[in-house]
């Protein structure tokens, strides 16, 4: 019988050694007989040496190289799906490692049921990870799986159409029927493709038996870059979420990550967190009106924006 092709898809810019790791943990991975798997990288001209790093220890590994300024969340995904064989193509981050031998083999499981297009895997804090991305990660990614469709947009709201291009896995036959990542988008490239189906009545699978390390520090300001680009991927995409509210679920994050602190007896860092809340609220609202700012200050407020 011919063996089933899972698709490793990842993107990199001066990954550093990290990759090793994440490569590493990949080929260590266990698979059922009816599966192989294959890894495609597509670097996009990093300035250290993340591509002789990767060419001197994975030889083998299909490893293409595009200019930086083509890069794209959803065109880059796109190219690396059109250069693959695989039947399942499972995209992840080139700082995603996974936590175990089974990531992959439980993200699977869950395409047993036909009505399943996609599985996404669970984000577990690293060590370096400070108590307020450790909440994050946690508040995000539970410990449960949730199977996700058009009935749960009711008690979910806009956390139905949440995926992680971090790890997620579509069928292949999938991804083309629904075209795949929208392109020149400058956020939220998984989560428009995952809200694409679950319109479309099929469903969405979070999959919290399947793991990888995955968390970041960030400062203010980043966090105020990555909010603005948020905003922007939302405004950009405000038919697709016009119904449904976000900013319930913010309150909702606020209010628990403060229990958190509590909890975790890290009072001092309540306010620094109170400040952080602020500058994401402001990264999000100029950027769903990013349209009346000039192209030059909106580049120096974006994370993403060329």
């Amino acid at each position: 019988m011919e063996k089933k092709v899972v698709s490793v898809l990842i993107p990199t810019y001066n990954a550093g050694t990290e990759i090793i790791e994440t490569l590493s943990r990949l080929y260590d991975q266990e698979l059922d007989p009816n599966f192989e798997m294959e890894i495609i990288i597509v670097d996009s001209s990093s300035t250290d040496n993340t591509v002789s790093l990767i060419r001197t220890k994975y030889p083998n590994i299909t490893l293409n190289v595009i200019e930086n300024k083509d890069f794209d969340h959803g065109g880059t995904r796109n190219y690396l799906m059109s250069i693959s064989k695989g039947d399942y193509l499972l995209y992840m981050t080139q700082d995603a490692i996974p936590y175990d031998k089974r990531m992959v083999k439980n993200l699977l499981t869950a395409f047993s049921d036909p009505d399943v297009f996609i599985s996404f895997a669970r984000q577990i804090p690293k060590k370096d990870a400070n108590p307020l991305e450790i909440f994050a990660r946690n508040f995000n990614y539970p410990s449960k799986s949730i199977e996700k469709n058009l009935n749960s947009i009711e008690t979910l709201g806009i956390k139905t159409f949440f995926n992680s291009n971090v790890c997620s896995m579509y069928r292949r036959e999938t991804f083309l029927i629904y075209g795949g990542f929208p392109e020149k988008v400058i956020l939220n490239e998984d989560m428009i493709l995952a809200s694409k189906v679950i319109f479309g009545g099929k469903k969405v699978i979070y999959n919290a038996e399947s793991k990888v390390l995955h968390s970041h520090n960030y400062r203010i300001k980043q966090v105020f870059k990555r909010y603005f680009d948020i905003g922007m991927a939302f405004n950009e995409t405000s038919d697709l979420f016009k119904d449904v509210s976000n900013e319930k679920e913010g309150f909702k994050m606020i209010i628990n990550q403060t229990k958190f602190l509590i909890k975790t007896n890290n009072l001092k860092m309540i306010p620094y967190s109170f400040c952080e809340v602020i500058f994401k609220y402001l990264g999000y609202r100029l950027g769903k009106a990013h349209k009346i700012f000039p192209d030059s200050l909106k580049r120096n407020m974006s994370a993403y924006m060329k």
